[in-house]
């Protein structure tokens, strides 16, 4: 009897099948990994049993690879190879799962591996030049691991064919079954293009010419220099007579998008601390009108955001990015700058390195950074965020009044003042408490009243309280701006408040549909102005309403611009 049961088992048809069910599980084994990128982003796990090319490519080299005529030393090193190669491609399927999911964008190695050296950064704390030699070395060991990884996957592959003793007819037979899948849901991405693509694209810089560069300040390479009102020269008593030259102030909020109108359960928690902006601003003669802007990335990557915003240009890769620098390109705030306006930016988050974007790039006559202390903050870290916003813009608001008082650099000039808020930065897990503004000193308050902070159980790879920290950040910051314009914003120039998302948040919060759209308000006391927003198709309030596809973010520049000389 026991022998008839092992004849049954060793049967032709038996080992058929066993190899069958064999190679099956091993090209699923191999294929998900090259197939991340295909259904991480979509959420949904089935399209990881739909192989991709290199998939059955690398099965069919390990089967090839064990025929008897493959001398052992030849088997070693092509075993290897493949390995290295597999492992790799995975690699680069992970990076392009990840990048789609977080930042809803493709995987740009030749700019994004270069952002290792921010990460480390960002987790090691500011090691000065010591990252410099770090950043390559990581870099180097993440390519060998995944080498290492690849290869280990190989060896277990061909192990697994020897075993089962798999013959060509069975897989075909598999093979015919995977295209089968393919012919029935769509070819997935080739993981070889996807990685040629994510290490070409964006070689060629094409930038569109969206204000004649005549109109920067030429002959000021040297550093940032005043620019003369001229008002004698011009057919109107204004540079900018669609703006009456009226300060201008920007507010960034990071992370505020979207999703926290559309989604009801962000909205129904946010929308009071929208109401109660609009109210106060009501209160001191504002009106005010809001749109959306479509970013060019979400979850991060902020810097991006801003250089589409100022410069008017699709940046939407590290890659672009960089590209920008050689460019010679006008800029929002350079146009300005160039029309006499004092441009001041103001960045709390910045604090890895001095930034000579500020005048290189973007011509802010001035930069306030949290590098180098740059607020004398002496309070605490808050997870990211060096400085607190209330702070930053305490800070500021005190530099301000001296540019502004008679005599100051600013008092016959209009200002450009352009905070980069973080507060509301991911993770989400420390979230200060609004301070009385004359309370708040050198900052040392934080640490006297620390048991006001707000803390999430969220980290920087994920969290469950998400979307509770999300809300009590943007709530924070716009209860920071709601009193600073309550209470300590100079309105005797009229000023222009704007106030704009740079990116949708990371997911969850934002959800797999979400239109990567960001909220823009724009605030002003005169109702001309207003009205040239509105026919750019901006709503009287601050509950935007327009249903998308929105206005490039890219596209504000130049609206900007052309407001800012011809609307009467």
């Amino acid at each position: 009897m026991i022998c008839s049961v092992r004849t049954r088992f060793r049967s032709p048809s038996s080992r058929v099948i066993a190899g069958f069910l064999a190679s099956i599980v091993l090209l699923a084994v191999l294929n998900l990994p090259l197939s991340l990128s295909a259904w991480v982003p979509r959420g949904e796990p089935l399209y990881a049993l739909v192989p991709v090319a290199e998939s059955l490519l690398v099965i069919w080299l390990l089967f090839l690879l064990l025929h008897r005529r493959v001398t052992p030393g030849l088997r070693r090193w092509s075993t290897v190879v493949a390995g290295a190669v597999y492992g790799v491609l995975a690699g680069v399927s992970a990076a392009e799962s990840f990048f789609r999911f977080y930042y809803a964008r493709a995987f740009s190695a030749r700019g994004d591996i270069r952002m290792i050296r921010g990460a480390l950064l960002l987790f090691l704390g500011d090691i000065g030049p010591t990252v410099d030699l770090i950043a390559p070395v990581f870099t180097g060991l993440l390519l060998l691991a995944l080498a290492a990884a690849g290869w280990a996957v190989a060896l277990a592959g061909s192990a697994v064919l020897r075993r089962a003793k798999v013959g060509p007819v069975t897989l075909a037979a598999v093979t015919l079954l995977g295209v089968a899948a393919v012919g029935a849901t769509g070819p997935p991405s080739s993981i070889a293009a996807l990685a040629a693509r994510s290490w070409f694209e964006g070689r060629p810089a094409e930038f569109v010419e969206v204000v004649a560069a005549a109109d920067e300040d030429e002959g000021d390479e040297a550093g940032p220099q005043p620019a003369a009102r001229d008002s004698a020269a011009r057919e109107s008593e204004y540079r900018f007579p669609g703006l009456r030259d009226r300060d201008i102030y920007v507010f960034v909020i990071e992370a505020y998008g979207y999703a926290s109108v559309y989604r009801p359960e962000l909205a129904r928690h946010l929308d009071p601390y929208r109401d109660r902006l609009e109210e106060v601003l009501n209160e001191q003669g504002y009106r005010t009108v809001t749109s959306y802007l479509r970013s060019p990335v979400a979850g991060g990557y902020s810097w991006l955001a801003e250089a589409t915003f100022l410069t008017g240009q699709w940046i939407n890769s590290q890659e672009r990015f960089l590209k920008l620098y050689d460019a010679g390109l006008p800029t929002l705030s350079g146009t300005l700058h160039a029309g006499g306006y004092y441009t001041l930016t103001v960045r709390p988050g910045t604090v890895h390195g001095p930034w000579p974007e500020a005048w290189d790039l973007y011509r802010f006559e001035e930069s306030i950074g949290a590098h180098g202390n740059g607020f004398g903050f002496a309070g605490p870290w808050f997870s990211y965020v060096p400085v607190t916003d209330q702070f930053a813009i305490w800070n500021a608001h005190q530099r301000i009044e001296e540019l502004t008082r008679p005599g100051g650099t600013a008092a016959e000039r209009p200002l450009l003042v352009y905070y980069q808020l973080v507060t509301s930065h991911t993770p989400f897990n420390k979230i200060p408490p609004l301070i009385e503004w004359d309370a708040l000193g050198d900052g040392s308050v934080y640490h006297e009243r620390a048991d006001e902070i707000l803390r999430f159980d969220n980290t920087w790879t994920g969290g469950t309280q998400l979307v509770e920290g999300y809300l009590a950040a943007i709530g924070y910051v716009f209860d920071v701006i709601t009193d600073y314009v309550a209470r300590i914003m100079d309105h005797s120039r009229d000023p222009i408040i704007v106030i704009f998302g740079d990116h949708e948040p990371q997911r969850p919060i934002r959800s797999t549909e979400s239109v990567l759209s960001v909220p823009i308000h724009v605030a002003g006391r005169d109702d001309e102005v207003l009205e040239c927003f509105i026919a750019e198709g901006f709503g009287a309030g601050m509950r935007p309403d327009q249903a998308p596809p929105h206005r490039l973010m890219s596209e504000f520049f130049p609206m900007m611009v052309e407001l800012a000389r011809n609307c009467r």
